[in-house]
């Protein structure tokens, strides 16, 4: 790896120095959920950035790393609405949540990750993105690279000049090529994105399809950000040769903050993170980025609503990634007894049918996976047979219903 900038260049930390160090990190893991955990140890250390009174320091850093291929959903995304997660994993690949905000997507050995952290008094993501979009241009110049009004890069027509453009609009025929997401405290400012220099451009458009569209299904109500869906494309250059123009970059960003300190560039192997960051407060975070809980029980609440051929209408209450509540919304009331049915006259409220009782007692509690859902139909289906002396008829609205469950449960 060519490097025109002299600046230390390490694999291990044994090395001590007392002069201040701002550091760019190469993380040769491929593994998505080490990869995440790593840079929010950097962001939960708010003594690293801290700026010290009379110094002239200025502590910043810069990461670096590709993911083996998976999808990354922002942080209040709703999984089902952004991916599906059952083509993810007939392939062998990860889902992963981050910290941050912003929307889906594709990860894989083309496209680059970057990020950048420092004290929020000089967080600036528009100068980070013109970092990038500056040194592309200075080494490829074929390349017309325009920085959106969402801080993200796009790739230019021919004929058009970034500089006679609103910046507040993306032209006509742009590509995007970076996408990015930020995350900031009081004392610190995170912001990284992603730079598609060779990516698999048929996986990224497969896998960043909802699951919800991939079959006849219900509509899923939610406020969870959605991600904007934008037409992209690689840049097309050398990896080795793009890392490097990167790492030069990212070396004068590091030492024009602190002319008096050391830059380091270290490449962090899987298993040494610990050697770079807090041991245990990695492992703790490896251990949440994993997590069911987190990647899917971390999905802000939704509803389903649904209804079957006679009418009875269904709301499937979601919250934590599992399902809290089944509510009949209308419908067919004929086997609701009647004092219940003159007390909904009375309070406006819509009577419930005692399947619905059965319908809570199977499914309240239950993850939103196909096999979960699939296997609490079926004891539903077991116990109707065995309280009426044989099979339900297909066309009874209670066996609508079950039906109509089973095929909105094989979108999860």
């Amino acid at each position: 790896m060519f490097l025109s900038r002299p600046c230390v260049i390490r694999g291990f930390s044994s090395l001590a120095t007392t002069r201040p160090v701002n550091r760019i990190y190469w993380l040769a893991s491929g593994d998505i959920f080490r990869n995440l955990a790593f840079e929010v140890c950097f962001y939960d250390n708010r003594a690293r950035y801290a700026i010290e009174e009379g110094s002239q320091h200025r502590p910043a850093d810069m990461i670096f790393w590709r993911s083996d291929p998976c999808v990354v959903i922002g942080r209040n995304q709703n999984v089902w609405l952004e991916t599906s997660p059952r083509e993810i994993e007939g392939r062998g690949w990860r889902l992963a949540r981050r910290m941050s905000g912003g929307g889906a997507v594709f990860h894989d050995h083309g496209n680059l990750n970057i990020s950048f952290l420092e004290a929020k008094k000089y967080y600036d993501r528009q100068k980070c993105m013109e970092l990038l979009r500056d040194n592309l241009v200075k080494n490829w110049p074929k390349l017309n690279i325009f920085v959106g009004p969402r801080y993200d890069l796009w790739l230019l027509p021919e004929g058009l000049s970034s500089t006679d453009l609103d910046p507040c609009k993306i032209p006509e025929g742009a590509k995007k090529i970076s996408g990015s997401a930020s995350r900031f405290s009081s004392k610190i400012g995170l912001h990284h994105c992603t730079l598609l220099f060779n990516a698999n451009m048929t996986s990224l458009s497969s896998v960043l399809q909802p699951a919800v569209v991939r079959v006849t299904s219900p509509e899923i109500v939610s406020h969870a950000s959605r991600s904007v869906r934008s037409e992209v494309a690689n840049i097309g250059v050398p990896e080795e040769e793009l890392k490097s123009v990167l790492f030069n970059a990212g070396f004068d960003w590091l030492k024009m903050y602190t002319p008096d300190s050391l830059v380091e560039l270290v490449t962090v192997n899987p298993g040494e993170e610990g050697k770079w960051v807090n041991p245990e407060a990695f492992e703790k975070n490896l251990t949440k980025f994993k997590s069911w809980d987190w990647v899917y029980g971390d999905t802000p609440t939704f509803t389903i609503p649904m209804e079957t051929d006679d009418g009875t209408a269904l709301c499937l209450h979601c919250a934590k990634g599992r399902i809290t509540k089944v509510e009949q919304t209308g419908g067919p009331v004929s086997d609701v007894p009647l004092l219940q049915r003159l007390s909904s006259a009375i309070t406006g409220k819509q009577p419930t049918s005692p399947w619905v009782d059965k319908l809570n007692e199977a499914l309240v509690g239950r993850k939103l996976e196909f096999k979960e859902i699939h296997k609490a139909l079926l004891d539903i289906e077991m116990k109707l047979s065995a309280e009426s002396g044989g099979p339900k008829d297909p066309y009874d609205h209670v066996s609508q219903i079950i039906d109509r469950l089973r095929g909105m449960a094989t979108c999860f």
